[in-house]
């Protein structure tokens, strides 16, 4: 036992303090990562690391949400989860800073009455000021804001209640798939998407629904400014995307 133990220690110390020890590892260690290799997440790494020197573009930091915390869509679609439209996924993307998935894609059927309201996965009654809703004075950007979570939602109405349409991660059905996903054929693995999409709409609301003064959200009960409001309900850029189907930039940065 002691010789064992002697042994064991040894050879501990030889790894660890000894001028060729931590050599002696690096073969096991170059297996393991080539065995974890994945030419997918290398690929992933490259473009975000382009994509932080590209022109124009300044990606600046943001808190990230618990991932039993995040919406169930996540597990299979991304933050930017519009790609479809080169003309528009930009533009519905960006709305994804202040909506939840929902919020455009619940479809409501008869019978179900839902209101929009603010929605945070780590506040019960989030009271704002919430981000999007008022402009900063000096700068006329946007406010900044400390509550960094909250987007507005569809709520169903029950009775003198509200219930979140939301889904996370950490509910039965989602934990249950990430869980066995991998072991199913892709046929198995669309009947069980459905289930997460049985009350979702392929495409959301047109703009018009939202940006105008019978918009379907109430900018002031959702706490926006005036001079948001304003800007919200006559933006003109919808007029833009539903009149036109090129657009054309001055070329301002090309050599003559």
């Amino acid at each position: 036992m002691i010789i064992t133990l002697t042994t064991v220690v040894g050879v501990l110390y030889h790894l660890t303090f000894s001028h060729h020890g931590p050599a002696l590892l690096t073969p096991f260690k170059e297996k393991i990562e080539e065995k974890n290799r994945s030419l997918i997440m290398e690929e992933v790494k490259f473009l975000e690391e382009q994509e932080k020197h590209r022109h124009f573009h300044n990606i600046a930091e943001f808190p990230e949400m618990p991932e039993d915390m995040r919406p169930v869509c996540f597990i299979c679609h991304s933050d930017y989860p519009h790609s479809k439209s080169k003309k528009v996924r930009a533009l519905l993307n960006m709305h994804t800073q202040f909506f939840t998935c929902e919020a455009c894609h619940f479809e409501n059927k008869p019978g179900i009455q839902t209101v929009f309201s603010w929605y945070n996965p780590m506040d019960a009654n989030p009271k704002g000021p919430f981000f999007g809703t008022s402009y900063d004075s000096e700068s006329g950007n946007l406010e900044a804001v400390n509550d960094k979570f909250s987007k507005i939602t569809a709520f169903i109405k029950k009775g003198g209640d509200l219930e979140s349409t939301m889904q996370k991660q950490d509910a039965p059905l989602a934990l249950d798939y990430v869980k066995i996903r991998d072991q199913l054929t892709p046929n198995e693995r669309d009947n069980v998407k459905k289930k997460f999409h049985v009350n979702i709409k392929p495409k959301g609301h047109e703009c018009k629904e939202c940006h105008d003064r019978k918009s379907i959200l109430d900018f002031n009960k959702l706490g926006f400014s005036a001079n948001r409001i304003v800007d919200l309900e006559q933006l003109n850029i919808t007029g833009m995307i539903t009149k036109y189907e090129t657009f054309y930039l001055p070329n301002l940065f090309k050599d003559e």
